[in-house]
């Protein structure tokens, strides 16, 4: 059974408008129930191998993790790193010109080095400046950095409050942050009933995350009356609009058949989406459709280039897995050394 649903942990690239205002793509966390998390962890106990799969099966000369990370790009290279650069120019003279939106945007071209060299301290700056004058992104923006304490000190109240504000500006990713806060009772009371409402204005400003927690809630009766079909469609509508961890939602939907016919294809196809927009989990769990899926043809050396890639990209349980496939030999040479190694990764 692949990783439980949840909502997206990463911390995703903005969006850039020129000359325009920040769309603002940023923050959310993976929700986990206890139920879940246990199904979870049973689910992926491993099985002795079938006999079909144990000798015979076509296998990859080169390490899973190894090939994925030879086939990283470089974000575009010098000609990128060029484009950043006049942004950051750009952006720098509007600033001094008294343009707020270019403030903002250098602010974030700093936060994130982008063009010259990182600085939080600045950037966070900037970003008062910015919301002191009434811009939701950037009221977001150094919610962000107090929630983390990157160039400001660490105070979640204070990095609420910001949400709050922002939010209340019109900054979707703020009040899905906002209402991250309320579900976990963080800078502010836990309150799953406010949790809810913030999740459901971010979504309908157009937070693609903000709509898979919501969805994640009504999955879970959270705060809000339990409807499995309201959070399929919430799922379909996250992933439509670039959620990878709704497109893992809705992915574990087709694959165990909640509110929806099984289908492993399916369910291979947005786990797919899943892994290129970056959630590691999607990818460890494409490689246990090609492992061990029931209508799926078995593939053990795409399983453990699946299971590489996600161990590639941080996932404990893709190293566990890979490591598995090395101590039995299926789809990667038998390499007891190379088990042991990715186990302790």
């Amino acid at each position: 059974m692949a990783t439980a649903p949840g909502v997206v942990s990463v911390r995703p690239a903005r969006l850039h408008a020129d000359g325009g205002s920040l769309l603002d793509v940023r923050r959310a966390f993976v929700l986990f129930g206890l139920a879940a998390l246990l199904a979870t962890v049973a689910c992926r106990k491993r099985q002795a191998p079938r006999p079909s799969d144990a000798a015979g099966t076509p296998q990859t000369a080169l390490d899973p993790v190894e090939a994925y990370e030879g086939t990283r790009s470089d974000g575009g290279g010098a000609a990128a790193a060029e484009g950043f650069e006049r942004a950051f120019h750009r952006h720098d003279e509007g600033c001094k010109g008294g343009d707020v939106a270019a403030c903002v945007e250098m602010g974030v071209d700093l936060d994130e080095g982008r063009g010259v060299a990182r600085d939080a301290v600045a950037a966070a700056r900037l970003y008062a400046q910015g919301c002191e004058r009434n811009v939701a992104a950037a009221c977001s923006d150094l919610g962000q950095l107090y929630d983390s304490g990157d160039g400001v000190p660490k105070d979640a109240a204070r990095a609420s409050h910001l949400y709050e504000r922002g939010c209340a500006l019109g900054s979707p990713l703020g009040c899905s942050d906002l209402g991250l806060d309320f579900k976990d009772g963080t800078g502010t009371a836990q309150d799953d009933t406010r949790a809810v409402q913030q999740f459901s204005r971010g979504c309908d400003l157009g937070s693609a995350d903000a709509c898979t927690n919501l969805g994640f809630m009504r999955s879970s009766g959270r705060g809000v009356e339990k409807d499995e079909a309201l959070a399929t469609a919430l799922y379909r509508r996250a992933c439509d609009g670039g959620s990878a961890q709704g497109c893992h939602n809705l992915a574990y939907r087709y694959e165990n058949g909640v509110d929806l016919p099984p289908s492993e294809r399916e369910a291979l196809h947005l786990y797919d989406r899943a892994c290129t927009l970056g959630l590691a989990s999607a990818c460890d769990n494409m490689g246990g459709l090609f492992e061990r899926g029931k209508t799926i043809a078995h593939d053990m050396a795409r399983s453990a280039r699946m299971f590489g890639q996600a161990c590639a990209m941080g996932d404990a349980m893709g190293c566990n897995n890979v490591g598995h496939m090395y101590e039995l030999g299926r789809g990667v040479p038998r390499d007891d050394a190379k088990a042991a190694a990715y186990y302790r990764r």
